[in-house]
């Protein structure tokens, strides 16, 4: 999930390679002559220790009791390669391959997170088509991922349990929702600094799945987004000693539709989807500061996931500041965010506890996140850095057991922090 380029980085690089653009997948394309094409097989592996204490690291319900203390680690695999044709194409192809969560070696797997080809031209733009980044991570700015793991969107919180993980609502750290989605997308070339894309996504579904569902007797529990238009746009210049990046983004998206009966324990009925994303960072002497605000129709439940916001729910809104400090080969930076919302859907209700759930099928909280970050990243050697990791948040919504995922009075309050330390080696 870990952007491991800034969005500055990314922008002065320019249109062609998409691969150093496109910052899912964190890898630069080199140059290729007309007339050329260069292959690429680039990867990394990551290794984190840490400790975390939270309020659900034990299950009264089951009785079970979750380690404190772990190692974490994965393999990712980023081929394609990259060509520009005699008469000036550029065309390409790249992917990211992950392996899964599997509890033993055996269990491993690898598979596709992402996977597009490009074609275009330096003076009119590009077009991408395949399961990869829209306009709304391209151009995201302001969320200071950059000075460690990627702060509350890295991959070393992983050893929280999950429902004490605060709720992140940025579209680089939710993959159903567009990172990992059958799309096209146009960006234009730079100019003056300016650069504008465009996405469409017609099913939230894999580049592989066809016969998308469009309506269903079935309650989808989220609602599931159809049609997703993505606009967005990116500026990036530098004033004398202070350098200076804007990013803006407007998404919005029909839903599959519900023709079943209404429930008074469930929710059924959903708004659209309507998200505005802005962000803005400053830089001057190696210092960085600045932040991000997302509002709209969605709701981020279950932690990682953007869903649609429910009948009966509320506006979302959140907001995120940071800064960093980079001094040659270190980085070290701190974040804060937090993020008001519908919240989680309750599974059911605990009879015994009082507890109630309105007519639209919600409990009577909104749901808040807040969450804070600091760390510092190292480069040892080229290929290799190092991570140090500070993570603290919790996650409150009245009414909602976050550890049984149903209506109740207990943990509506679950708080989590953790350190960690790791290191990256890629190639």
């Amino acid at each position: 999930m870990r952007k491991l380029l800034l969005g500055c980085a990314a922008t002065l690089t320019g249109v062609f390679g998409y691969a150093a653009f496109n910052t899912a997948l964190a890898q630069t394309a080199p140059s290729a002559s007309p007339g050329t094409v260069t292959v690429r097989l680039n990867g990394r592996v990551n290794w984190y220790a840490g400790a975390e204490a939270s309020s659900l690291d034990n299950d009264s319900a089951t009785g079970t009791k979750t380690s404190t203390t772990n190692f974490y680690g994965y393999l990712r695999l980023y081929p394609g390669f990259d060509g520009v044709a005699a008469n000036g194409l550029h065309y390409g192809a790249a992917a990211e391959i992950r392996i899964n969560g599997g509890e033993s070696a055996s269990a491993e797997t690898l598979y596709a997170h992402q996977f597009y080809g490009y074609f275009g031209l330096p003076k009119y733009g590009q077009i991408s088509v395949g399961q990869e980044n829209g306009p709304n991570v391209i151009f995201q700015t302001g969320t200071f991922e950059g000075f460690n793991d990627g702060g509350w969107n890295g991959d070393i919180e992983s050893m929280i349990p999950e429902a004490a993980e605060v709720s992140y609502p940025w579209a680089d750290g939710n993959q159903d929702y567009s990172e990992a989605t059958s799309k096209v997308v146009y960006l234009s070339p730079v100019l003056a600094g300016f650069q504008f894309g465009i996405g469409y996504t017609p099913n939230q579904t894999a580049a592989n799945y066809t016969d998308a569902v469009t309506s269903t007797p079935t309650a989808i529990i989220g609602g599931q987004p159809r049609n997703l238009i993505d606009i967005g746009g990116q500026y990036t210049q530098t004033f004398g000693p202070v350098g200076l990046q804007v990013g803006v983004d407007y998404t919005s998206a029909g839903q599959v539709n519900y023709t079943g009966p209404e429930t008074t324990s469930s929710v059924t009925n959903y708004h659209n989807l309507s998200i505005l994303q802005g962000g803005a960072t400053a830089t001057i002497a190696g210092f960085t500061f600045g932040g991000n605000s997302v509002y709209g129709d969605y709701n981020v439940a279950d932690s990682y996931n953007i869903l649609l916001e429910p009948d009966g729910g509320t506006t979302a809104i959140a907001w995120l500041a940071g800064a960093q400090y980079t001094a040659g080969p270190l980085v070290v930076g701190a974040s804060f965010f937090r993020v008001n919302q519908t919240g989680d859907i309750p599974g059911g209700i605990d009879a015994g506890s009082g507890a109630t759930i309105t007519p639209a099928g919600l409990t009577t909280g909104q749901q808040q996140s807040t969450g804070v970050a600091a760390g510092g990243t190292f480069t040892l050697v080229p290929g290799v850095s190092l991570f140090v990791d500070y993570l603290w948040g919790y996650r409150q919504q009245g009414g909602y057991d976050f550890s049984t995922g149903n209506a109740g009075t207990a943990n509506n309050y679950v708080q989590a922090q953790l350190f960690g330390v790791g290191t990256q080696i890629q190639w």
